[in-house]
């Protein structure tokens, strides 16, 4: 699994975005808009990162899915700024 392929699997568990979602036109708004706030000295929150999924996935939050969700802040935080 690649990094933005792992980054929107922990964002479909973390954030219940439908099966399809995110796909790799909205991984890379959601990307951008992340390393936007970090770029201003921001540390993007989990309210952060719900409202830019929710800006892109509008779906968001109508999914489960089953099992331990290891999809951190700080994980996504990585994956989203790693090049």
């Amino acid at each position: 699994m690649n990094n933005d392929q792992e980054l929107a699997h922990r964002i479909k568990i973390k954030f219940g975005t439908a099966p399809n979602e995110p796909t790799s036109y909205q991984l890379e708004k959601i990307t951008k808009d992340i390393q936007a706030l970090i770029a201003n000295g921001v540390t993007p929150s989990e309210t952060d990162w719900a409202d830019i999924v929710k800006r892109y996935c509008p779906n968001a939050g109508n999914y489960v899915y089953k099992g331990a969700d290891t999809s951190d802040i700080i994980t996504l935080m990585k994956l989203a700024t790693k090049k």
